[in-house]
């Protein structure tokens, strides 16, 4: 496990160089138990669940995924998760906001 910062981002902003990300967004679908799919309104992701053992969220329920990202051979892009956190008492819109507001300023 990495130890490193993780960095706040939308699945769109995602890139080649990110290792450790945060991404909050809705549980479109689960999978598995080991997998689940993730959608910020900017794109989707899929999570692999490791090292967590209640796992008791469910389709659309928002949370907040910390993990290292992956890049799988055919291009799509993993995050390998260590923690998920409940998010449904978020203001998503509002969050979307000053995400962009910060984006915009960095």
């Amino acid at each position: 496990m990495s130890f490193q910062h993780a960095k706040q981002r939308m699945i769109k902003d995602i890139t080649i160089d990110d290792e450790r990300i945060q991404v909050t967004g809705y549980i479109k679908s689960r999978i598995n138990d080991e997998f689940f799919i993730l959608d910020d309104q900017t794109g989707q992701i899929n999570i692999k669940i490791i090292r967590i053992d209640d796992f008791n969220f469910e389709e659309n329920d928002l949370v907040n995924v910390i993990g290292d990202l992956e890049f799988q051979s055919t291009g799509e892009k993993r995050i390998n998760a260590d923690i998920i956190q409940d998010m449904k008492k978020l203001n998503f819109k509002y969050y979307q906001k000053i995400y962009q507001l910060k984006k915009e300023l960095d």
